[in-house]
């Protein structure tokens, strides 16, 4: 039997103003119940995730976490994971363009690994506000972390300045890794990892195969999956993801109601 799945981006796409609103909780709630399945694809960690689906109480049917690296069935078990090799890590964080960082977040599917932590690190706030699993290591340490690193996680002070990193680490280690600007942040996932490629490795997996998909997001790092699906984009994303973007949807809320029963 032929259904739908819709996966929405979180941060600014349906996490707003540090909050999901009633209506969209409402709209998912409805699009389940019509027999269809609902996710979250996002570039945070799924520990960094977890805690504000259990505050809002939103149920999902999949979670795509690390920007598509490390990919949840509903029930919070992981199904896959890509994972960086080890030795390119301290390759990446000697790189000139990365040491202006506020952090270097190595992020595991249970535990975040973090480095050269400064006090404006986001992983810190975070930390504080959610109480996830941050274990401090040094730079000897990170060679020795026996855990999948799913992705490296860095934080700058403007999205100018993370998108320069970008585009000179994927100049020099492109064929191993792929680091895309997240706002302020800086996502590095492996060689052929993105939101676009975990929203296929879920179908598979799950053998969704036959299922109708709908994408929401409203940043960069959104935009493969966007392009790729035909996705769409909130009001309050930019421009360069409007022009992707097959239509504009005041929320995430309103996309689920336009096609639950279209």
């Amino acid at each position: 039997m032929s259904f739908k799945a819709a996966a929405s981006d979180f941060d600014g796409t349906i996490y707003r103003n540090e909050k999901i609103s009633d209506d969209d909780i409402a709209a998912v709630r409805a699009w389940r119940a019509a027999g269809n399945k609902f996710g979250i694809v996002t570039g945070r960690a799924f520990i960094m995730l977890e805690p504000l689906l259990k505050l809002f109480g939103l149920e999902t049917d999949f979670n795509i976490c690390c920007n598509g690296a490390a990919i949840y069935d509903g029930d919070g078990r992981i199904i896959f994971q890509a994972e960086l090799e080890p030795k390119l890590l301290l390759d990446i964080m000697n790189e000139p363009c990365a040491l202006p960082t506020f952090h270097f977040a190595f992020e595991a599917a249970d535990e975040v690994f973090c480095a050269r932590v400064q006090g404006n690190s986001w992983v810190l706030r975070e930390e504080k506000r959610w109480n996830f699993p941050v274990t401090i290591v040094d730079d000897t340490q990170v060679p020795t972390i026996s855990k999948p690193i799913n992705q490296l996680a860095l934080d700058f002070s403007s999205p100018d300045e993370a998108l320069i990193a970008a585009d000179m680490l994927n100049a020099k280690f492109g064929d191993k890794i792929r680091a895309q600007k997240n706002t302020h942040s800086l996502d590095i996932v492996p060689a052929g990892v993105n939101k676009a490629q975990g929203v296929e490795n879920l179908l598979q997996l799950m053998n969704w195969r036959d299922a109708k998909v709908f994408v929401i997001g409203d940043e960069s790092n959104d935009l493969p999956m966007i392009k790729n699906f035909g996705g769409y984009t909130v009001s309050t994303a930019k421009d360069f993801v409007k022009r992707e973007a097959t239509a504009v949807f005041d929320s995430v809320g309103d996309m689920l109601n336009n096609f639950r029963d279209a």
